[in-house]
């Protein structure tokens, strides 16, 4: 798995969820930022929600929570949550990322 690169600092930790959802072949994500929590809508059916010290989501009504610190791994476990995505364009895949 090729690992996300660590936020600037003062950048959002939606804004690195996102580039680490992208790396796992998730394209199309925005995302949105409040004070205290940001989310990130990984698919139609799975939004992940942060607020720098933990990602959360509830899927299938299962809940699901990750250390903001080890951004790879949840986005990894985020993509697998939803449909396969199309390879990205840049041929890196991180592993678990429904194999492609």
């Amino acid at each position: 798995m090729y690992p996300a690169p660590p936020p600037p600092p003062g950048a959002s930790p939606a804004a690195a969820l996102a580039r680490a959802l992208t790396a796992c072949g998730i394209t199309g994500i925005y995302t949105a930022a409040a004070a205290r929590v940001g989310l990130v809508p990984v698919t139609t059916a799975v939004t992940a929600w942060t607020n720098g010290h933990q990602i959360w989501c509830t899927c299938a009504g299962q809940d699901h929570i990750w250390p903001a610190v080890d951004i790879g791994a949840a986005a990894t476990a985020l993509a697998a949550l939803g449909p396969a995505p199309e390879p990205a364009a840049s041929g890196l895949h991180c592993p678990g990322c429904h194999g492609v």
